[in-house]
């Protein structure tokens, strides 16, 4: 029953609410910046080469931890449910939704920098700042934003990500060694990391940023090297699956869905909707990890904007959903799979044992460094709401509770995490509205 009715709050906050946002907001943005997207790209780029640390948190640790709370299971998990859920044209959709996002998170990150405030703990910045500096009346919306992004960070940043690590870590132990009990093994998973993670953010903004800048290069380029591994094996699809995408996309009905198949409405809604869960645009909460940057300008901070959407789901999500797609392996149309869709894809070219061993291994790195991400976003608003003295409280229920995600089910804490996190985009995306050509005016570099 209380699955039935996440979905249907989901449906109507994704489908009324945030798709029609995220568009809207996306188009407005990039018309009024001259589609910053595409003239940037090559500068956001560029930023890869630069260092720079300075009082607080560096420009590069920032982006790190932006990227560490972004690259998680949405990228795995999160695309495997778009293409079951809404079809191959999903995955033209969440390119679409990451041209578009390029330039929410440009605004959202500048907004970010421009309006953080100076404390003892450093830098804080944020989506609840910028609300706050449209004036008094927007201040509700302000505490809005970060009651709903601290209660968010425990769905989307926490429970989901360390129950698709858990649940993997549990399927390669069982390869390997099958006298294991999977709800000891579990337990004992969730005690090891929430003892590692409360040691980290103890340090605070610059404990998660070290750790995020050592995790996110490393584990993300060893998922990619065994992504382009499997699509060489199976190069002579990737054509017939670029083509299922595309038509896909626009067709009335796509095949492998059913009785009906899908439509194009289930590719937009279900692409969208896993776009922004795995790369964050709309939500905001990336710019909570740039306000705490030592940056020279909002505009070159918001640079790292339009890189962590382009690698997110253009490098990463892309290369999850084509080796999915070009590997030939059954496609639970209709469902919501875990990680085991592109474990089946991994075993087509690699055994299984080790497959699922670094299947286990890419989660477990992924969702942790999420975790420490959101760990960060979610102190930072209770700071915001209730000031220093709730920070500690704050971060050991939030080491507590990756004990309780490694023993929950996955399908109620994905349909929690989607309803919070479209809830706490609706302020955000007013504020970008209303600030729209302030934000605009940050690409003019």
């Amino acid at each position: 029953m209380l699955l039935l009715i996440l979905d249907k709050l989901n449906d109507l906050v994704w489908t009324g609410i945030f798709l029609p946002c995220v568009l809207l907001c996306g188009l407005l943005l990039s018309l009024r910046s001259r589609f910053l997207q595409l003239r940037l790209f090559p500068a956001s780029l560029r930023q890869l080469t630069k260092g720079g640390r300075g009082d607080g948190v560096s420009p590069v640790q920032a982006a790190s931890t932006a990227l560490a709370s972004t690259l998680g299971t949405g990228n795995i998990v999160g695309t495997a449910q778009a293409i079951a859920m809404g079809g191959p044209g999903a995955v033209f959709w969440m390119w679409a939704a990451a041209l578009l996002g390029m330039a929410v998170k440009f605004a959202e990150i500048g907004l970010s920098v421009a309006t953080r405030r100076r404390d003892g703990a450093g830098y804080s910045g944020g989506p609840m700042y910028y609300i706050g500096s449209l004036g008094e009346k927007f201040r509700p919306l302000a505490l809005m934003y970060a009651l709903l992004a601290a209660l968010s960070a425990f769905g989307i940043g926490n429970l989901s990500q360390i129950s698709s690590a858990a649940g993997a870590v549990a399927g390669a132990a069982e390869k390997i060694a099958p006298e294991l009990d999977p709800r000891r093994l579990r337990l004992w998973l969730g005690v090891i990391l929430t003892l590692t993670a409360w040691l980290i953010l103890r340090g605070g903004a610059a404990g998660v940023g070290r750790a995020a800048e050592r995790l996110v290069p490393s584990m993300a380029g060893l998922f990619l090297l065994l992504s382009l591994f499997v699509l060489c094996c199976h190069a002579q699809a990737l054509p017939a699956a670029l083509r299922a995408i595309v038509t896909g996309a626009f067709s009335p009905r796509t095949a492998g869905a059913g009785i009906g198949g899908f439509g194009t409405a289930q590719a937009i809604q279900w692409g969208l909707r896993r776009g922004a869960f795995s790369n964050e645009a709309g939500l905001g909460s990336s710019a909570i990890a740039h306000g705490s940057a030592a940056a020279r300008s909002p505009g070159e901070q918001g640079l790292w904007g339009i890189f962590e959407v382009f690698a997110d789901t253009i490098v990463i999500c892309t290369a999850t959903a084509l080796t999915i797609l070009c590997s030939g392996v059954g496609i639970p149309w209709g469902s919501s799979p875990g990680a085991e869709l592109l474990l089946s894809a991994w075993e087509t070219c690699i055994p299984a044992a080790p497959a699922a061993c670094f299947m286990a291994l890419s989660l477990l790195l992924f969702a942790f460094t999420s975790v420490l991400g959101w760990a960060l976003y979610g102190t930072q608003c209770v700071r915001f709401l209730w000031g220093e003295k709730a920070a500690a409280p704050y971060r050991l229920c939030f080491s507590l509770a990756i004990t309780v995600g490694c023993l929950v089910s996955l399908r109620t804490v994905w349909a929690a995490a989607d309803l919070l996190n479209g809830l706490m985009a609706i302020p955000n995306f007013i504020a970008l509205f209303a600030l729209s050509g302030k934000a605009a005016k940050y690409a003019e570099m």
